[in-house]
């Protein structure tokens, strides 16, 4: 697993939202890996069954990319607006899901207006895990190598990000 945490986590910290569906496809496998492992506590069933929610994750963003953000956007979206409705107790009966619809349309439109940000920002922050993680760093040294890595990500992909805009 190091090399794959290694290279894996460098791609995603220097091209995650390039490769959008690399970084789909990486948090699909260590979905389906920690899930693997809770179960059966076996190395080599969670590697395969990351490996089929890797390809199931990469396919899902290769084809369903625009679908799965608005959807992903609304749920979100939903679920956060009726919690914070539900510390002031509007989260009962039909005023909970006008509340939940609402929020979810609110989602839709906000992860559609800065999808790059978030998936660089995402990327970033699971890349340096996963490359801090393969180091097996301990101390001081594993927060300090993570906080320059994941700021490394946000600025070699946000320079990516001007230099298509500016091409366009």
């Amino acid at each position: 697993m190091f090399i794959i945490n290694l290279l894996l986590g460098a791609s995603l910290i220097f091209w995650g939202r390039k490769l959008f569906w690399l970084f789909i496809a990486a948090a699909g496998f260590f979905t389906g890996w920690q899930l693997a492992q809770i179960v059966t506590h076996n190395e080599l069933v969670g590697i395969i069954v990351g490996i089929v929610f890797a390809i199931i994750g990469a396919l899902l963003a290769v084809f369903l990319k625009t679908i799965a953000i608005g959807v992903a956007g609304f749920l979100m979206g939903g679920s956060v607006l009726l919690s914070l409705a539900g510390m002031i107790g509007l989260d009962q009966g039909m005023i909970a899901w006008v509340v939940y619809i609402i929020g979810g349309i609110g989602g839709a439109i906000l992860i559609s207006m800065f999808f790059d940000w978030v998936v660089v920002v995402l990327s970033s922050l699971g890349g340096a895990a996963l490359v801090v993680g393969a180091l097996s760093l301990d101390g001081p040294i594993h927060a300090l190598v993570f906080i320059g890595l994941f700021i490394l990500g946000i600025v070699v992909q946000a320079g990516e990000m001007r230099k298509n805009e500016k091409h366009k």
